[in-house]
């Protein structure tokens, strides 16, 4: 089966051509570079011709990444208010989102796509609805294909977005409802065809190279299943594009297999409830005119390349001088293939010949000065990216002053900083389209599963109207650290106040709440609690009623056991500990 000409496509399937291409163009000119830095940060050394019989890698490449993958910041916390006010519908919103966060691995694709962000200068994310609710993953660089024109700051500005290579067997195919009958009798023809059986090998090849990135990314492939018994594997491709209605440009997904089988093609809004596109793009140092910006792993791919020759270098010189290589003069009767050069090797002189006169060692020049220069370039790669020795936990060569480490930390801050901010606007990005594909998708049950930190389980069923909001949620997104430290002036401010008030029970009872918030208890923990206080607070009451005057100084007494101020900071920092 021939693959159409533009003749016999249809003007939608022309027009995905032309996007396709422009997309594909713009990406392969970062293909050679992202290859180089993904295969030093794996330490698979290509040979070339000036270290022919050695090859080594510096992990420069890895230490570099995994110093600044731990320094970006840490995993963000999303705490959603509903903009009602309706605290008992918050309440069950952020389980929900936390019972995502574990559904999803949201940790594990956290560290992928810094990690993409490092490697690869940008990361893409992609939302879909699934069984479960909202799924979301990683997707590799290569398999994503991003509008030219798209504004860096916002994916919502691209014409197109293109995921490729999704690798799927045509019995998959077949039996899936979301594609057209026409479409899959067209794949049949092509799995059977010349073309179809060439191919599917090829596509083969390409799913276990990709399985392979991603594992070495972090996931393990054991997920993904292993096309076998003879299948055809068929690359699919789903074309996110906005396509011209007679009135209007209308968000559509063309979903095609080898690039020309169409197999569906539904409205965005009609597959996933919503309007926009179900991506998030974000990068570490966003370019205005160009969507694949450099990467912290382009500053150290060439010094790292350096290093690698000029290690084998010194590596090949003490091999030399280990074994030494022997000038021979021709005609002595001296046979140079019985010559193997070897640690200890004793040679016979031929006879009758002196030996100065036949034998002469090749003198190898040392290259000491190779290993400060190896050392200027490792400080120049670590002052460039932020990722210097102190930030590896490593001690700097020398003695330093104060000022001096100040001033590497500060260096490595600001790298830091500027990618922290990027990563935080993806996040918060992500939390609001989550939501708004919750509301647009929402089951008419969730089952929320916790364990607390005894081992027991809490569990409950959500109906959709116990926590769905006709209003919306608003995401506050700050790291676990700011959160932290957030609590921890609170709680300050509130003691202080208490030490004005001491005997203001309404503060003394806020104070004992914001406590018990920090400790992560479940919803129904959180009420038994409340409940135990009620009550105790009613057996006061009661006590206090019927108590005779003479036993009223014990009651005092026991109003004063209460714990004082200082004791609630000292029970607070335990819990936070």
């Amino acid at each position: 089966m021939q693959i159409p000409t533009n003749t016999q496509l249809n003007d939608v399937m022309i027009k995905l051509e032309k996007e396709r291409e422009s997309a594909v163009e713009l990406q392969e000119r970062k293909h050679v570079d992202w290859d180089d830095n993904y295969l030093l940060y794996r330490n698979k050394v290509k040979t070339n011709r000036l270290t022919q019989r050695q090859a080594v890698n510096i992990p420069l490449m890895k230490e570099t990444i995994k110093t600044l993958l731990s320094k970006i910041d840490d995993f963000l916390n999303v705490e959603w208010q509903e903009i009602g006010g309706d605290q008992q519908k918050e309440l069950y919103y952020n389980e929900i989102w936390n019972q995502h966060l574990k559904d999803a691995n949201l940790e594990l694709i956290d560290v992928m796509d810094k990690k993409n962000v490092l490697l690869y200068g940008h990361s893409v994310r992609k939302l879909n609805i699934g069984k479960n609710g909202v799924e979301t993953s990683v997707l590799d660089v290569y398999d994503i294909l991003i509008d030219p024109l798209m504004n860096p700051w916002s994916i919502e500005s691209a014409r197109f977005i293109i995921h490729r290579n999704i690798f799927r067997s045509v019995r998959d195919i077949i039996v899936d409802e979301r594609y057209s009958d026409e479409g899959k009798d067209k794949l049949k023809v092509w799995a059977d065809s010349p073309e179809g059986i060439t191919q599917s090998a090829g596509n083969e090849k390409e799913w276990k190279e990709k399985m392979e990135r991603i594992k070495a990314m972090g996931v393990d492939n054991g997920d993904f299943p292993f096309y076998a018994g003879g299948d055809r594997i068929v690359n699919l491709t789903e074309h996110f594009a906005k396509i011209w209605d007679g009135k209007k440009f209308v968000k559509r997904v063309i979903t095609y297999a080898e690039n020309y089988i169409e197999l569906s093609n539904e409205k965005l809004e009609d597959l996933i409830g919503v309007d926009f596109w179900p991506f998030i793009y974000w990068a570490e140092d966003p370019e205005t005119n160009d969507i694949y910006p450099d990467s912290v792993a382009d500053l150290v791919r060439t010094p790292n390349k350096v290093l690698n020759v000029w290690f084998s270098q010194l590596i090949e010189n003490r091999t030399l001088k280990n074994f030494q290589m022997h000038w021979f003069l021709p005609g002595q009767n001296y046979q140079p293939q019985t010559y193997t050069p070897g640690p200890g090797v004793m040679l016979p002189a031929p006879p009758g010949e002196d030996i100065n006169k036949v034998i002469k060692p090749v003198e190898v020049s040392g290259l000491d000065d190779t290993l400060t220069a190896i050392q200027t370039v490792i400080s120049i790669v670590e002052r460039g990216t932020g990722a210097t020795a102190i930030e590896k936990g490593q001690g700097e060569q020398g003695q330093q002053t104060l000022g001096e480490v100040n001033i590497l930390v500060g260096k490595a801050m600001e790298r830091t900083i500027g990618m922290a901010k990027f990563y935080r606007l993806a996040w918060e990005e992500y939390a609001k389209k989550w939501s708004d594909l919750m509301h647009a998708n929402a089951p008419k049950l969730i089952k929320l599963s916790k364990v607390n930190h005894k081992g027991q389980t809490f569990e409950k069923t959500l109906l959709k109207s116990e926590w769905i909001s006709k209003i919306g949620y608003k995401p506050i997104v700050a790291s676990s650290s700011e959160q932290e430290a957030e609590s921890v002036k609170g709680l300050q401010k509130f003691i202080f106040i208490l030490g004005q008030f001491p005997n203001n029970m309404a503060l003394r009872k806020i104070a004992q709440k914001r406590m018990l918030e920090t400790v992560d208890l479940t919803p129904e923990e959180l009420r038994q609690v409340e409940e135990s206080e009620k009550q105790a607070e009613k057996m006061m009451q009661s006590q206090q009623e019927t108590v005779q005057p003479t036993e009223q100084p014990a009651m005092a007494q026991a109003t004063s056991a209460q714990p004082d101020n200082n004791e609630l900071m000292s029970m607070f920092n335990e819990l936070n500990a």
